[in-house]
């Protein structure tokens, strides 16, 4: 359990402290979250003990496209929007999301560059959890982590069915 936040996140935005100090906030967001009803409120609390909290301003980057990823973000308030470049240079509106939502996922997984940038469309409030405390959590609640990381899969299955219906959609628009 990191008594602070890695030294090289989010150094521009206000530092809100460990996410157990927000449990209620914590709580009540991922109630309202189908991916979080397998989890008890007890491990919810575990895994606030690894997180840190903090606030953006609207149009904060959060995350930033092309850029190290080794953390994941759990948006607790407010709304942010995911812009991605295509290989045109134009940027992309691919989705909007608020209160839940995890993002950088991916990054957090397979230690590649962020895929999409995600920035704050106004105030904003998220945990962060890095990949050095997943790894705490693997090995002091493994039961936890299976579990986290379960969520995780089936978050980024998710999405990628819902690509993969959107360029079959695309696709047939141009076939006729």
């Amino acid at each position: 359990m990191s008594e602070s936040p890695p030294l090289y996140l989010y150094q521009e935005l206000e530092y809100l402290g460990s996410a157990s100090t927000f449990i209620d906030e914590v709580l009540e967001t991922t109630r309202q979250v189908e991916v979080f009803d397998q989890f008890y409120p007890n491990e919810i609390q575990i895994l606030c003990q690894f997180m840190h909290c903090f606030a953006a301003p609207g149009g904060a980057v959060l995350l930033q496209e092309g850029q190290e990823g080794d953390h994941l973000i759990i948006l607790l308030s407010g709304r942010v929007t995911v812009r991605k470049y295509d290989l045109l240079g134009r940027v992309s509106s691919i989705a909007m999301v608020g209160p839940g939502d995890i993002l950088g996922e991916m990054s957090l997984i397979d230690g590649e560059h962020r895929f999409a940038s995600c920035i704050a469309v106004e105030p904003t409030r998220f945990t962060v959890l890095s990949r050095m405390d997943l790894t705490e959590i693997t090995a002091l609640h493994p039961r936890l982590a299976n579990k986290f990381l379960f969520m995780l899969l089936q978050i980024m299955v998710s999405r990628l069915r819902d690509t993969g219906m959107r360029m079959v959609t695309e696709a047939s628009k141009t076939a006729i």
